[in-house]
């Protein structure tokens, strides 16, 4: 009993893993060409496609059936974290891809013109990141006398992708109102793996001594779920006010694998014996939540050629949950270890249940919408993109993917040139770039002691990410918006 005691508290005190994963970031994409060079402030409404995905009673403000076709023809992301595992340790990697963003249309049915009906395929949430670092030194690690070999690795891959479809309606009710109604269907995949290991060679060659600890965790998973966004929009000549919420999302079937490995060899200063806890699962239940939201806009005519467009939306409070929750007993040794204990360690929860929480952020965006010739239009704007996980430093005792904590700010230019014929060719160009911001490490390469730190290291302050996104699209309308 003595040994499981002493076992917990290594356990719970000295371990604290860190991983990093997907930005968990709301507003890091935005759909159509107009909606991105303004911001993604367009909850008050455009004459535009996007209107299906922010707003769907604000598509009664086009007057024709047309459809539309936009890319992300460029994009590439570059990411550094200074002092990630301790000082002078840095980690980072840069992305480059071609992704499509969305393609959507919008049918007036001329029998009953105050309807409208849209239809939306889109991309959102990409994000693949690969990170590894190696790293050896001579330190006093053990009891041992002098100086020991200490070598340690950390080795990271993210891939993470949504895929949404969806149909909108709205009607116009009045002149100056309208009510609209989006149901969107949602394909999320996520593949993730995290290994740590830290080993102390002894300075003796006629030793066979070698102390370690290791972890690793490995998981992909793909879920479909629908949620509805219910909408409305009242407009005027030269003033629009919108409001979008995002209801509950509604789980339909998800299925995953998952393995997860813990084990210390030879850590006697800490453990009076040797520890391992695996457990692998395949094929198991998952269910991920979306998150609620309400979004208010306003658009407003501030000069004959000018129109001002802000947006606030807040996201809300997500409780902390289980995406996987494995039911089954884990393998460990020794064997007095019993099951309650393993639980008792990892959260109240088994040793592979894999969950997520979330902290409400409100991000805010704004655009301005310059009409510069009778057929050219051109738009800027910037919004925030806040990072909503609520848990952003690992805790090992709840299997999770641990996020980057810097805060986002993303600014764009566009324009649009409408030809005679009626069809519409648009660009964009998006710049997002990390918010200064000083973080803690909780593992460190550079200061491992078996006794003190468990090999993990110190934990200190000076994380410092820098992290920039680049984005081109382009995008062509067939059909005339309007009149």
């Amino acid at each position: 009993m003595k040994a499981t005691c002493r076992l917990s508290l290594l356990l719970i005190c000295i371990i604290s893993s860190i991983s990093f994963g997907q930005d968990y970031h709301y507003w890091t994409d935005q759909f159509g060409i107009k909606a991105t060079a303004l911001g993604g402030a367009v909850t008050a409404g455009l004459d535009d496609h996007s209107m299906g995905y922010y707003n769907a009673a604000a598509m009664c403000l086009l007057e024709n059936p047309s459809l539309s076709f936009s890319i992300n023809a460029y994009q590439y992301r570059t990411f550094k974290q200074k002092n990630a595992l301790g000082p002078n340790q840095d980690l980072e990697s840069s992305d480059f891809a071609t992704i499509p963003n969305m393609m959507a249309g919008i049918l007036v049915i001329k029998k009953h013109p105050k309807w409208r009906i849209g239809y939306n395929v889109m991309s959102k949430g990409v994000y693949n990141n690969k990170l590894d670092l190696f790293y050896a030194n001579q330190y006093d690690v053990t009891n041992l006398p002098g100086d020991e070999s200490f070598v340690s690795s950390f080795a990271y891959e993210i891939h993470n992708s949504e895929y949404w479809s969806g149909l909108s309606v709205s009607y116009e009710a009045n002149p100056h109102l309208a009510f609209g109604v989006s149901h969107m269907g949602i394909y999320k995949n996520t593949k993730y793996y995290n290994d740590y290991s830290f080993t102390v060679l002894p300075p003796d060659t006629s030793s066979s001594e070698i102390t370690r600890l290791s972890s690793t965790m490995s998981f992909n998973y793909w879920d479909i779920k629908a949620i509805f966004k219910p909408s409305v929009l009242i407009h005027y000549p030269k003033f629009r006010l919108g409001l979008t919420a995002v209801l509950p999302s509604i789980n339909i079937i998800g299925k995953g694998n998952f393995y997860r490995e813990f084990s210390t060899l030879n850590m006697t200063d800490v453990l009076p014996i040797d520890f391992a806890v695996i457990s692998q699962a395949k094929k198991s239940k998952v269910k991920h939540r979306g998150t609620t939201s309400i979004s208010l806009g306003i658009s407003a005519q501030i000069t004959p050629k000018c129109w001002l467009y802000v947006t606030a939306e807040t996201f809300f409070r997500q409780k902390y949950y289980l995406i996987h929750n494995d039911r089954d007993e884990t393998q460990h040794y020794p064997e007095i270890i019993n099951d309650s204990l393993i639980t008792t360690i990892f959260g109240n929860q088994t040793f592979l249940s894999y969950g997520e929480e979330y902290k409400p952020v409100t991000n805010v965006g704004f655009g301005l919408d310059f009409q510069a010739a009778e057929r050219l239009a051109l738009q800027c704007g910037a919004h925030t993109d806040f990072n909503y996980n609520k848990n952003p430093v690992y805790n090992f005792s709840r299997q999770n993917i641990r996020s980057s904590q810097y805060d986002r700010l993303v600014t764009s230019v566009g324009g649009s040139y409408t030809l005679k014929s009626g069809k519409r060719i648009a660009l964009a160009f998006e710049f997002g770039f990390s918010l200064p911001k000083t973080t803690d490490y909780t593992v460190d390469f550079n200061t491992p002691n078996e006794a003190r730190n468990g090999l993990t290291g110190d934990v200190g302050h000076g994380v410092k990410t820098a992290a920039y996104s680049y984005k081109l699209m382009f995008e062509l309308t067939l059909g005339k918006l309007n009149k």
